[in-house]
């Protein structure tokens, strides 16, 4: 099991295959522990025969059955029904840019079908996947995410836009690469929101009919205050929150030139007095190029920290220890707050990184500090405190094994055994998260991982956004351990998921084995009641509801002149973008369909999508449209109940 783990998902490629028809089919290839497997989804062909190629190499014929669906896998573990042994003259492995194809075996069935496989997520025709955060030279903090899938000849898009730290009050246009998309109005604490998706869900508008095709290197502006740059997303942007003692602040710019910051915060065991760490880290300039550091927190004025000269490697780093007298911190060093901005510049160009409440923590998460010790076990990793940073230009750390092989940590937390080769190239041996590669200790000094809650405010946060996603159930109990790992089952939007000791959910791949894709983590608490998860809504107080709503809904109105419209008992309040929901006498909140029912007798109704059940709101809309004096949770849980009610399944 620990083996396989360490080895799996070697390759993961895909390709949609398209015609002239309506039919379509979804290939995909993976090579892990050694098992090779192209799988092949057909959808709305018609009923037949259809052979499959691999460039000019046929792998066998797929029959569609009347449904028009299919499922069929060519493998080199041939043992189930729907699979088939690769031809003894295929090249394995199969590569990117290698072109699939299923050719109707007779005339009357769909055209054929054609497609180039790719890195997995990034063949667009299939998913586009791409993001943006930015920060501003005032502050202003920018994240979006924009996705589309195409299902057939239908493509749903999903775009979310959140600015922090703008005067409270003010408007700003949304422009995407010369395209005004929309417009921003910032609430009273200086946050905005502009959400658009095909699917009707809570929280959204439809797309407006001049919105710009989005892709990596688009470029999107809210107004002069703050800008960026759209890039690729391999991985989902993580919703890990946390208000944990290390916190990661992501530094941007243009160019070849990266960073990042790490804070630290502890007090020892047996002492009353705080420790903090600082460290700033620059690669991808050159050689002895200097930067100056500077902090400004809201309302002051920018305060000199110190010099980085980068070395040889294009790499550099400033930091300060209070616990170690020759890393003193500068006297001025200012109290970091929500909205403190800083610098990182040399002539011509620069980085800027803000901190504010969405921050990452950055501890390593359960998942990975388990397989961080399995890996240091297995490996021995050691270090002698130099890591020879960006020696292969990709901003990379290095450690070696008990035998003497060079390993590299990427930024990503990827991490590679070297080919020996110039530059830093190799075989993925894992993938970490990124902690691990701003302290590469956690994986020389790696420990056995311990449970235990984290913070029960954003524990319940995440669970509920989950269940909310995911639509998840919990499966009969004779499931439990079927991959080995003590994992427990549920359903949830036609897929499988579990979540192991630790508490740890993934999505299962499909494979004969407990393995997928990290969707959340939570604690141990999750796996030994699953039914916290399950049923995580009910977990929350009223008050973090009528949070979530206020704030992932942007309900501004409670229009008292249309209570009992049309005969009906309910009560109705609209979004600052003008959707409507309405309450019921029970309390339950719904997203309005739009529509007029008329029943028998005359009388009329209307309906829509549940949102969630709160206490009082019915008696009491106004709950629903302003914010509680005192809010509730904490600012990581609140992060997570703000896009609570706005979230709907995701594509994947």
């Amino acid at each position: 099991m620990e083996q396989r783990q360490l080895l799996s998902a070697d390759i993961a490629l895909e390709t949609i295959l398209k015609g002239a028809g309506t039919s379509f089919s979804k290939a995909e290839y993976k090579l892990s522990d050694g098992k090779h497997s192209l799988e092949f989804d057909i959808f709305n062909a018609q009923p037949g025969g259809y052979d499959a190629y691999v460039g000019t190499t046929l792998l066998g014929r797929i029959t569609v059955p009347g449904s028009r669906l299919a499922q069929f896998e060519f493998t080199n573990q041939a043992n189930d029904p729907g699979e088939a042994p690769f031809p003894a003259g295929l090249t394995l492995p199969l590569t990117a840019g290698q072109t699939i194809r299923l050719a109707p075996a007779a005339s009357g069935l769909s055209p054929e079908m054609t497609g180039k496989l790719a890195v997995e997520n990034e063949d667009d025709r299939f998913e586009s996947s791409v993001y943006v955060n930015a920060v501003g030279i005032a502050g202003q903090a920018l994240e979006a995410e924009y996705e589309a899938e195409q299902e057939g000849t239908v493509t749903k898009r999903k775009f979310e836009l959140k600015v922090w730290n703008l005067q409270p009050g003010s408007s700003q246009s949304v422009v995407i690469d010369g395209v005004t998309a929309g417009q921003l109005q910032a609430n009273a604490v200086g946050t905005a929101w502009l959400r658009f998706a095909d699917v009707a869900r809570p929280g959204f508008s439809a797309f407006p009919a001049q919105f710009p095709a989005i892709s990596a290197g688009s470029q999107i502006a809210v107004g002069s205050v703050v800008s960026g740059t759209w890039n690729s997303a391999v991985l989902p942007i993580s919703d890990d929150l946390s208000d944990g003692a290390q916190t990661k602040i992501p530094l941007y710019g243009t160019g070849a030139l990266q960073g990042v910051i790490l804070h630290e915060t502890m007090t020892p065991a047996g002492s009353s007095t705080a420790q903090r760490e600082f460290k700033v880290e620059v690669w991808g300039g050159t050689a002895n190029q200097k930067f100056s550091v500077q902090v400004r927190v809201p309302g002051g004025d920018a305060v000199e920290l110190g010099t980085i000269t980068l070395n040889a490697l294009g790499y550099g780093r400033l930091q300060f220890e209070s616990s170690d007298p020759g890393k003193p911190f500068p006297a001025a060093f200012p109290t970091l707050t929500d909205g403190t901005v800083f610098t990182v510049s040399s002539e011509g160009t620069a980085l800027v990184g803000a901190w504010t409440a969405n921050n990452a923590a950055s501890q390593p998460l359960p998942r990975s500090a388990e397989l961080a010790y399995q890996l240091d076990q297995t490996y021995g990793f050691t270090s002698n405190g130099a890591y020879s940073e960006n020696f292969g230009k990709k901003g990379e750390k290095w450690v070696k094994d008990r035998t003497g092989k060079w390993y590299f940590i990427t930024p990503d937390g990827s991490l590679h055994l070297w080919d020996t080769k110039a530059g830093a190239n190799g075989t993925r041996i894992a993938i970490l998260d990124d902690s691990y590669h701003l302290r590469p200790e956690l994986l020389t000094q790696a420990k056995a991982a311990g449970s235990g809650a984290t913070n029960d405010d954003l524990l319940k946060a995440t669970a509920a956004k989950l269940d909310r996603e995911l639509n998840l159930t919990q499966a009969a109990a004779s499931n439990t351990n079927w991959g080995g790992l003590q994992e427990k089952w549920f359903r949830g939007n036609g897929k499988w998921y579990f979540i192991t000791p630790d508490g740890t959910l993934t999505r299962w791949d499909g494979s004969k084995a407990a393995t997928g894709t990290v969707v959340g983590r939570l604690d141990d608490r999750f796996h030994e009641n699953p039914a916290r998860l399950a049923e995580a809504e009910t977990e929350l107080t009223d008050a973090e509801k009528r949070f979530a709503a206020k704030t992932s809904l942007q309900l501004t109105t409670w229009d008292s002149k249309l209570d009992k419209w049309q005969g009906i008992d309910a009560k109705w309040v609209k979004s600052s973008t003008g959707v409507w929901y309405f309450v019921r006498p029970s309390d339950d909140v719904f997203l309005w369909d739009q529509k007029v029912y008329s029943l028998p007798g005359g009388r009329k109704d209307v309906g829509g999508t549940k949102i969630s059940r709160i206490t009082g709101a019915y008696a009491n809309p106004t709950l629903l449209t302003t914010l509680p004096a005192s809010l509730p949770g904490t600012v990581a849980s609140r992060a997570v109940l703000d896009d609570l009610f706005a979230d709907a399944p995701d594509f994947s």
